[in-house]
């Protein structure tokens, strides 16, 4: 097969999506280009595309590769993890990045630490399950919502009325250009099944200026029909950052309109959020200055660091409404500004969202470039 890509704009090299061809499968291509440079792509769980790390093209620019089922072993990532009991450790570029807890401990699965290249955590530290303190369940990065069948699954309170979301199963791929994990999951009221979900929490090998982390969500209506009801406590996906990012300080929110403030983010519908902000006290390093090109360490300072999400637009009320708080809250919300949503039992609805998880501010990571090449990446033509 041959495939012919064109960029409708230039692009810098990153991750992309590729259309599948007609009729195949294969879960890696090995993509030929015409001076013999070599690419892998990887099928996604869920939709007939690939995913590749294709190379910097400027705007109208083609290029074509030959491209084959990749036989016999390939290489793997480099993403390596070590599974704990009670949660999965995850490294990436040889250091630290993120763990995943599904502890029967906690009333839900979910992420944390992020960590930036220096070892900094960009979640808020997670707090004990039904503890006292400032929204506990905001836990870092998160799947809950607030009104299942009227039940409470975002709030944390063990009493009638709130639920919990326990895992029932899971299971890791380590593939050329990502790792996942991938988990099966019932929620409760109590002892009382609400619904079930599968999700997949799908790591790049890319770059540290700019980490891709795509979860994907399968509501099942396996226990009944499905009310999500109309409130803001809701996401699905949620994350809290480290207070030093919070916007009622020294961090910012950025949508895709360009709002930068609450007033203007809260509960409006954007493509995507980006929320920034100062980590930790990393030492920062100046600019190369005078004719030496010498570089002295500054200090103590602190490094700007962020998380952008990006709404698929495959998604149910795309783009989706944001509820994104100066206290550090951040999630991407399509129920707030609508009514409740039915979903008939024996029914799946699926939400994808992309986290860039990112050194720098909104503009020096290029968020909104690479939201565009997202949804509207290079143009793909198959032929046999």
């Amino acid at each position: 097969m041959e495939l012919t890509l064109t960029s409708p704009r230039s692009r810098v090299a990153q991750l992309a999506a590729i259309p599948a061809p007609d009729g195949c499968d294969a879960q890696v291509l090995r993509l030929t280009g015409s001076g013999g440079s070599t690419l892998l792509a990887e099928r996604d769980p869920l939709s007939a595309i690939y995913h590749a790390i294709l190379p910097s093209m400027a705007s109208g620019e083609a290029a074509t590769w030959d491209a084959a089922a990749a036989e016999g072993p390939t290489p793997r990532c480099g993403i390596e993890h070590v599974c704990r009991e009670d949660r999965v450790e995850v490294s990436l570029g040889g250091a630290p990045f993120m763990t995943f807890h599904h502890s029967a401990a906690y009333p839900k699965p979910f992420i944390n630490p992020i960590l930036t290249p220096g070892g900094v955590n960009m979640l808020r530290e997670p707090m004990p399950a039904y503890g006292e303190g400032e929204h506990p369940w905001q836990r870092g990065l998160t799947l809950m919502q607030g009104a299942i069948n009227g039940v409470d699954c975002w709030g944390e309170f063990d009493r009638p009325g709130f639920g919990r979301t326990a895992q029932d199963e899971m299971s890791i791929h380590r593939g050329p250009l990502s790792l996942t994990i991938a988990t099966g999951n019932t929620w409760y009221e109590a002892d009382r099944p609400l619904m079930s979900d599968r999700r997949w929490y799908r790591l790049f090998d890319t770059g540290r200026d700019a980490v891709v982390l795509d979860v994907l969500f399968t509501l099942i209506t396996d226990h009944g029909p499905v009310t999500i009801g109309s409130t803001k406590e809701g996401g699905f996906l949620s994350i809290r950052v480290n207070p030093t990012m919070n916007a009622s300080g020294d961090g910012r929110m950025r949508n895709a309109y360009g709002a930068d403030d609450e007033t203007g983010c809260w509960s409006r519908r954007a493509h995507w959020m980006d929320y920034c902000g100062p980590v930790g006290g990393e030492t920062g390093l100046t600019r190369p200055t005078g004719e030496t090109g010498e570089v002295r360490e500054t200090g103590p300072t602190r490094q700007t660091a962020g998380f952008a999400v990006f709404d698929h637009p495959d998604n149910l009320r795309y783009p989706t409404a944001w509820h994104v708080r100066g206290y550090g809250l951040f999630a991407a919300n399509c129920w707030m500004v609508w009514d409740d949503h039915h979903c008939e039992a024996n029914t799946e609805t699926t939400f994808r969202w992309r986290v860039v998880i990112h050194t720098g501010d909104t503009r020096e990571a290029a968020i909104a470039d690479r939201f565009l090449d997202y949804v509207d990446g290079p143009r793909a033509q198959w032929d046999r």
